[in-house]
């Protein structure tokens, strides 16, 4: 068991999360699971009518376009939630002077904050673990009607056994797979990083409305970041090469704001049931524990400066 004083003490650190954990469940914070459970049942019987004519005669691309509006769900939700419960935190505990007894025992800042962040994730994997059985249930019911309706209708027109299998496999890619869990992480770890910005901007803001309002624009930079930095770097507009300067910005710019397209292209690939790459994944997994070690680090910076 670590001292008091220790720089760093896991068990402090565990001690902190579980107790946020318990605050974030007092903020019922798990309402908002209610409209999304809502959605995701609402497509298991209204999604069929979208597609119509030759596309009727598609069921993998049904079954796509029903992991495409899930997915999009999981990752709106999470992301906004890991911004609002994140910023919600340290006003809280500074309003009910819980931060004062904390730090007066004393608690390492550090410990604090990391406690702080890692309550926030387990709330987020909880929430995400729902969700992603609801998809999960809704798309296996989902991909079962399709299966079934395809088979009735090949073995009427008379395809040899051998085509309806091909049919019946192409149709279970679509279905719920390891690559759709794929999928699910890849947001999940996004929502981990989006809390950890939150929670650098909520060491130095002034006012909630701030950061949640500073964390949204960083999220919605980081999702286009990569865009304006490949037309930055490889398009020479009007026939002119970019110049060192936009070069510099636009290399800042890749370094303070996490590049959360990289997140997006799992996802997008799991949605269209194509191949990734464990080691794709395992990038990933290690580029969210570097993002959110930085802003972690930066937040402590920050926030050994406050007096309280």
């Amino acid at each position: 068991m670590s001292s008091p004083s220790s720089f760093f003490s896991p068990r402090r650190v565990l001690i902190i999360a579980q107790s946020t954990v318990t605050q974030l469940v007092r903020m019922k914070i798990f309402y908002f699971l209610a409209p999304v459970a809502l959605l995701f049942l609402g497509l298991q019987f209204f999604d069929a009518i979208w597609f119509e004519g030759p596309e009727a005669l598609m069921p993998e691309q049904e079954l796509r376009m029903h992991k495409n509006i899930c997915l999009g769900t999981m990752m709106l939700f999470t992301s906004l939630f890991a911004i609002v419960s994140t910023a919600l935190l340290i006003p809280g505990d500074i309003e009910d002077r819980t931060l004062y007894t904390i730090l007066c025992k004393p608690v390492p800042r550090l410990d604090y904050l990391a406690g702080k962040l890692l309550g926030v994730i387990v709330v987020l994997f909880i929430a995400m673990l729902v969700m992603d059985v609801l998809l999960v249930t809704t798309l296996h019911f989902r991909t079962e009607e399709k299966l079934l309706q395809t088979t009735e209708y090949m073995v009427k027109i008379g395809y040899p056994e051998r085509e309806i299998a091909a049919g019946r496999a192409e149709i279970a890619a679509h279905g719920p797979t390891i690559l759709l869990q794929f999928g699910v992480l890849s947001h999940f770890l996004k929502a981990c990083v989006i809390a950890a910005v939150a929670l650098l901007i909520s060491t130095f803001s002034t006012s909630t409305l701030f950061t949640i309002a500073t964390s949204v624009m960083i999220w919605i930079i980081g999702s286009f970041q990569s865009i304006a930095r490949d037309g930055l770097f490889n398009d020479a507009s009007f026939g002119e090469a970019p110049s060192w300067a936009d070069k510099i910005v636009g290399t800042l710019i890749s370094l303070v704001f996490p590049d959360f397209q990289l997140f997006e292209a799992i996802s997008d690939a799991a949605a269209r049931a194509e191949d990734v790459l464990y080691s794709d994944v395992g990038q990933l997994l290690g580029l969210s524990v570097v993002y959110v070690g930085i802003y972690v680090v930066l937040s402590w910076f920050v926030f050994s400066d406050k007096e309280f």
